[in-house]
This record gives C-alpha cells, structure tokens and sequence, in this order.
C-alpha cells in the first residue's frame, strides 16, 4: 500500500535525483567550454604550421636565408 510516508520519501530521493543532475550538466558545460578552448588553440597552431610549411618550401626555392628570430632593421625615429 501507499503511504504518505513513501511518498515523501520518494520525493526526497526524485529531488536528490534532480540535484545530482543538474550539477553534472553544470560540470558538463564548463568542461564543454575548456575543451572547445583546446579545440580552437590546437586549429590554431595547425594553421600556423600549414603556414611555417609552406614558407620553408617557399624559401628553398629562393636564396633568402631562414629567419633566425632577430630584427636587423635599421630603426627609426617614428618607430620609437
């Protein structure tokens, strides 16, 4: 038989239930975030090889040397 007493319990366990849920897709949602973060950090650094790559065959064709991370340009008034 049904009791009141059964029925606020299951209640209690449904609400405990919905909680637990909720707070999941919560932790979801955040981790979805940090994760599509990472999904557009490592498109990124694919497209700045796919460029680094194709300056390396851009430069064998030509004399130029590799750059070597130094800027030798002579400076300017209006660049300070």
């Amino acid at each position: 038989m049904i009791t009141l007493e059964k029925l606020k319990e299951r209640k209690t366990t449904i609400e405990a239930d919905i909680k637990k849920v909720d707070e999941t897709l919560v932790q979801l949602e955040s981790q979805r975030n940090s994760l599509q973060a990472n999904l557009f950090a490592l498109q990124g650094a694919n497209q700045q090889i796919d460029f680094f790559i194709t300056e390396c065959g851009e430069n064998s064709n030509k004399t130029k040397p590799e750059w070597d991370g130094v800027d030798r340009r002579k400076s300017t008034e209006e660049d300070k």
